[in-house]
């Protein structure tokens, strides 16, 4: 079953307060010019993750092999999963774990070119699961919470990151302040999400109105067609970055579950699993994760975690 207790959280509440200090953008704007990309880059600094001595046969050796790592990202979520039109590069937290498990597996990061060793494809919640098991991508690393149930069809590794779902509103909305004020109010969640079933178990009254992604939810709730958007309380957050006269999302009280997020890979790729999970537990150890949040959540104004995660070795 679902955990429904809060156990560690990002404190993002500060974020809406610091939101001019991350220039970033969605729905296909640039969400930070290269210029600034390259000053933050500098004043975080490389990551020291180091190549790995061994690597195990299966899906690891395949990728190898082959001299790519493909991983399936969101596109459209800021601080997460973001395409820059501007650089063409994706940006966001789940991006820089992709890059760092390439460097783990190939000691340098190239992405581009006929010879880059790391290639990102767009995944959408919808779709994710599909590309796993028909070979699309590699892993998906795409704000995917490892809830039990899932485990039981794909191996995760992880998480990497712990968050909790909230819910958004427009910034002038007076009437919904908590979750059971979502009772009889449209509620827009991206198609096949496990969001939907979480909020249909802590109010089934809402009526959920699923939509592409989270782009199109915020984009719907900004046109006044939705009264609220539901998700975890980090891809929120990335949108009121954007547009913090629009939205407005509740109180972290208001959180209703655990999201781990994983690393999603094919059934039975257990070396793999364990793999990425040593690459976990070595960014956490080398400063490589902090390096990452502050490249992203960190430069939206949102503090460090009290406690950094570690994976869950099933």
């Amino acid at each position: 079953m679902r955990t429904f207790k809060r156990s560690r959280r990002v404190a993002a509440a500060a974020v809406a307060a610091a939101a001019m200090a991350l220039a970033a953008a969605c729905s296909g704007e640039a969400s930070q010019d290269a210029e600034e990309q390259e000053s933050l880059q500098e004043s975080v600094g490389d990551y020291s993750m180091e190549q790995a001595s061994e690597i195990p046969e299966g899906l690891i050796k395949e990728i190898e092999d082959k001299g790519v790592l493909v991983v399936g990202s969101k596109f459209d979520q800021p601080l997460i999963g973001q395409k820059n039109t501007a650089t063409g590069k994706i940006e966001g937290f789940d991006a820089e774990m992709g890059r760092l498990l390439a460097q783990r597996i190939f000691g340098t990061v190239d992405e581009e070119g006929d010879d880059a060793n790391l290639k990102f494809v767009e995944t959408t919640s919808q779709n994710r699961e599909t590309y796993i098991n028909d070979g699309t991508v590699d892993v998906v690393i795409a704000s995917y919470s490892m809830y039990p149930e899932r485990l039981e069809s794909f191996d995760f590794a992880g998480p990497y990151f712990e968050t909790g779902q909230n819910v958004m509103v427009a910034a002038d909305n007076t009437d919904i302040n908590s979750v059971a004020d979502l009772a009889g109010k449209d509620v827009c969640i991206a198609e096949g999400s496990g969001s939907i079933a979480n909020l249909e178990a802590e109010n089934p009254e809402a009526n959920i109105t699923p939509l592409a992604d989270y782009a199109a939810c915020a984009q719907a709730l900004e046109n006044g067609q939705t009264d609220a958007v539901s998700t975890d309380e980090t891809i929120l957050y990335g949108f009121t970055v954007d547009k913090p006269d629009a939205f407005r999302v509740l109180d972290s009280a208001n959180i209703f579950t655990d999201e781990p997020y994983g690393v999603g890979m094919k059934l039975g790729e257990t070396d793999a699993r364990m793999f990425v999970n040593d690459m976990i537990e070595e960014a956490t150890a080398n400063g490589d994760w902090e390096k990452a949040f502050n490249l992203t959540f960190g430069a939206a104004g949102m503090p460090m975690p009290a406690e950094l995660p570690a994976p869950n070795r099933y």
